[in-house]
């Protein structure tokens, strides 16, 4: 089900593949992958009386297993009881840390970090304004960093490249910009610049043009950015998904919860079926208002869901979240 669902989410040839990978895993963590869904799930047919496939549409019930493991394993991190302390043998190096780290709320920042590089990486981005330290947590969906060939672990750069509507370029101020139009939106952080680019529409033939009025020398003589990798065993610059072993698992929760749900409507408002030798007369219409006539020798019957049925589902569904839980509790730690 979950490749289903993915084959559906529009695939962009202009980014790399891991924007894509990264763009679903965001999704689940955000409780958005069943949008791209075109039917709720009490959809069962079409305006013209053609059945809709549960893969269609979007569960009813959403578990949200993916973001329940996340959140307890940064917690294992940064809650109140686990925030790593700050010791040195120098006093004053010592309140000077934590003076920045209140300052920056750096608790927070750490817990927004590990909870969104879950995914599988997560960058954060040092800024100094008005003489004062601020930090922001970026995604790398569409960060493409470039590490020192001698050095490895120290960045040369990172670039950010993404599209953009015209419209929110005009909101942001861009003058000579067309509002209809798409376009790709570019900066760039190296040792000494913050680099913003003029954006250039979609398609068009053209080489990125430094903009001079928002690019910004930092002179920090590094990049101000930190790139953190998730679990060992990804690829590339990004680690291994939190939650990637629970995935299927969690939509098949999902979709059982959902069905068990709708069984015990049903139960709630059952079918009248009416055996009758007229045969078929009109079609069927759930609810004991509406009879369902079918030919043989005069009946009447309540049709309906026993509850051996929805216990058989909470049942399976228990046992679906105990196997999910056991596949990730060997890689609840996330970034950070």
């Amino acid at each position: 089900m979950f490749r289903t669902i993915c084959d559906m989410i529009p695939v962009d040839r202009d980014l790399p593949a891991r924007a894509r990978d990264l763009d679903i895993l965001e999704r689940i963590l955000e409780n958005r992958l069943y949008s791209v869904l075109p039917y709720e799930f009490h959809e069962e047919r079409t305006d013209g009386g053609e059945y809709i496939p549960l893969r269609l549409r979007r569960p009813s019930v959403h578990y949200a297993l993916a973001r329940v493991v996340v959140e307890d394993s940064v917690a294992l991190l940064f809650s109140e009881g686990h925030f790593p302390s700050i010791e040195s043998a120098d006093r004053g190096a010592r309140d000077i840390v934590g003076a920045l780290a209140r300052s920056t709320r750096l608790n927070s920042v750490m817990t927004e970090a590990a909870l969104r590089g879950s995914v599988g990486s997560v960058a954060i981005l040092l800024r100094v304004l008005r003489r004062r330290p601020f930090l922001q947590v970026m995604t790398t969906t569409y960060l493409t960093p470039r590490w020192d060939p001698e050095a490895p672990d120290t960045l040369m750069s990172v670039v950010e490249r993404y599209k953009v509507s015209g419209a929110e370029l005009v909101a942001q101020g861009y003058d000579g910009v067309d509002a209809d139009a798409v376009y790709w939106f570019g900066r760039c952080w190296d040792v000494e610049w913050e680099t913003w680019f003029v954006p250039v529409p979609v398609g068009a033939a053209v080489a990125p043009v430094a903009d001079p009025v928002r690019s910004v020398r930092h002179g920090l003589g590094f990049v101000p950015l930190v790139w953190i990798q998730n679990l060992p065993g990804g690829s590339g610059v990004d680690g291994t998904c939190t939650f990637r072993a629970a995935i299927d698992t969690s939509i098949e929760i999902d979709y059982q919860l959902s069905q068990a749900g709708r069984g015990l409507k049903y139960s709630s408002d059952p079918t009248l079926l009416i055996k009758e030798p007229a045969g078929l007369d009109g079609r069927m219409v759930r609810g004991a208002a509406d009879a369902l006539v079918v030919s043989e020798k005069g009946d009447a019957k309540l049709l309906e869901i026993g509850g051996t049925a929805s216990q058989a589902v909470i049942d399976y569904v228990r046992i679906l979240r105990e196997l999910a839980l056991e596949n990730v509790h060997g890689a609840a730690m996330p970034a950070g």
